[in-house]
């Protein structure tokens, strides 16, 4: 059965994609998640991206100025531009990041505010300690959360699990127990 899926995808797994296309590797989690976001689609369904101009906004600084990542100005751009265009395919660019969720890090405040706001299925990030707040559920520490709330729940896994799952052509279902 196939279902539609609504992927938020942290800025560190753009970051990660590209570092892994500049040392040319091939095929990472990253760069295969990054390529199912460009396709809008995977083993188990239709993918539209959530993201947001402030997740775009941030990216872009961070590209170009992030010594490891030594992007040009110019490049960091079109990269964006690319994001953009990958979400204006579904189309889901979702205006959020209010700053009313309670987390230290500004950046991942607006990325979770925006995951609930884009209505994600899944977040997918390599980092977790920045989005734990009292509506997060560890089921694998470092590894997958839910966040749970009565306005949206979904899924918060790293991207080796969401690959996994994909491989295995299924995202759990939120509501099962995980205990």
């Amino acid at each position: 059965m196939t279902k539609n899926l609504r992927f938020c995808l942290d800025l560190n797994v753009w970051c990660a994609a590209l570092l892994a296309d500049a040392k040319g590797r091939k095929d990472t989690a990253c760069q295969s998640l990054v390529e199912i976001v460009r396709r809008g689609i995977c083993s188990v369904g239709k993918v539209e991206l959530v993201i947001s101009w402030g997740m775009l906004n941030c990216l872009q600084l961070v590209l170009q100025n992030q010594p490891k990542l030594s992007v040009l100005k110019d490049d960091a751009v079109v990269f964006i531009e690319i994001i953009t265009t990958y979400a204006q395919l579904s189309p889901q660019l979702t205006l959020g990041g209010t700053g009313v969720i309670p987390l230290d890090d500004d950046e991942d405040r607006h990325v979770l505010e925006t995951a609930i706001a884009g209505k994600a299925t899944v977040l997918i990030t390599a980092n977790f300690q920045d989005f734990l707040t009292k509506e997060v559920q560890t089921i694998v520490s470092e590894r997958h959360y839910i966040y749970r709330s009565s306005a949206h729940s979904f899924h918060i896994v790293h991207p080796f699990y969401i690959m996994s799952w994909l491989n295995q052509g299924q995202i759990p279902d939120i509501n099962q127990d995980f205990d």
